[in-house]
């Protein structure tokens, strides 16, 4: 169930970029296979927290757990096959977010280029901002038909010439054939700000402006790879060059970190849940066993997203480093310190 939520998060998305650009179906559901790594490492310790205070739960509304105890059974015997469960979780997560998501990601940032720059027609809708090869296209208004516009608003990308080239036009056409798309723009301005001499800008008013963007782009120059799409052994030896841009190095810092405090969840969910829920279970049932699975699945996320994100501000290698790490850090002391308190009664 989990995994199908997740799942349709990122469909929505991707068919979304798919009825944009005119894509088929076919790269819809094939683009999405690359994305289930990416699904099951957010998926996976989802389900793991919320399926261990599920089934203790049960085993204590059930007596099991009181049986083993009188058995001679230790809450830790008890818990042992959970938590060599979720090791072997930790493992394979450590794997999938460090290499076959990225891998993934990849595949679809590049799935998603291609499909750009072969485009077969356009979405336009009011208010947002649609990429057409090289261009980026705004209209405040766009009537029903998708064809006439109204405050359009193009910005180029990639320009060798100029630093930055936009076009405003008050009211404009679309018309698509086999070869171009074909915008015919009324009453606007060209601006063109000099690539070499930021202070020369250079401005044009007209009546009529067409311009014909090719179906088919030429690529310009590699893509510079995200963070998400490296793996990372390959982040690693790029901190490593000394030649790497302070943003580039921002961005990669705390990317590892990220993924392994992603990656040991299933450990700090384990170390939470299981003395947690010998306390709870009994009192709250399973309604109490729910919320305290999503709180504790709340709390961990958005300490970690909390901790990625400031890591990326951080200058200082080793703070930024360590910040992601946060939800583990708190995790492993409340978790140790549930567990110390538990064993000793």
């Amino acid at each position: 169930m989990l995994v199908f939520v997740v799942f349709m998060g990122q469909f929505t998305k991707i068919f979304t970029y798919a009825m944009n650009y005119g894509a088929d179906m076919l790269w819809v559901m094939h683009t999405m296979l690359y994305l289930l790594p990416d699904i099951l490492v957010l998926s996976i310790p989802i389900a793991v927290q919320i399926s261990i205070l599920m089934v203790l739960t049960n085993m204590s509304q059930q007596g099991e757990v009181m049986a083993l105890r009188a058995a001679g059974f230790s809450f830790f015997q008890i818990a042992k096959p959970l938590f060599v469960f979720s090791l072997i979780l930790t493992f394979i997560l450590i794997y999938f977010s460090g290499w076959l998501s990225p891998q993934g990601r990849h595949k679809v940032e590049a799935a998603k280029e291609d499909i750009a720059s072969k485009i077969s027609r356009i979405n336009i809708k009011p208010k947002t901002f649609l990429d057409i090869g090289d261009w980026d296209l705004f209209a405040e208004r766009v009537d029903k038909s998708g064809k006439s516009l109204e405050q359009v608003h193009l910005s180029r990308k990639n320009d060798n010439t100029a630093l930055s080239t936009k076009i405003n036009a008050a009211k404009g056409k679309v018309s698509t054939n086999s070869q171009a798309i074909t915008l015919v723009l009324n009453q606007g301005q060209m601006q063109r700000l000099d690539g070499q001499d930021q202070r020369k800008i250079i401005t044009a008013q007209f009546d009529t402006y067409k311009i014909s963007i090719p179906l088919v782009q030429q690529a310009t120059e590699a893509r510079r790879l995200k963070s998400s799409e490296l793996t990372t052994p390959q982040i690693i030896k790029a901190l490593k060059d000394e030649t790497l841009s302070a943003k580039n190095r921002a961005d990669y810092q705390p990317e590892v970190m990220f993924r392994l405090a992603l990656s040991l969840s299933p450990l700090i969910f384990f170390l939470l849940s299981c003395p947690f829920s010998f306390v709870i279970t009994k009192k709250a049932g399973r309604a109490g066993a729910m919320v305290a699975s999503l709180g504790f699945i709340f709390a961990y996320f958005g300490l970690l997203y909390f901790g990625s994100s400031l890591g990326e501000k951080i200058t200082f290698a080793p703070l930024a480093f360590c910040v992601p790490l946060l939800p583990v850090i708190i995790g492993l002391i409340a978790g140790l310190y549930l567990w110390r308190k538990k064993l000793s009664n």
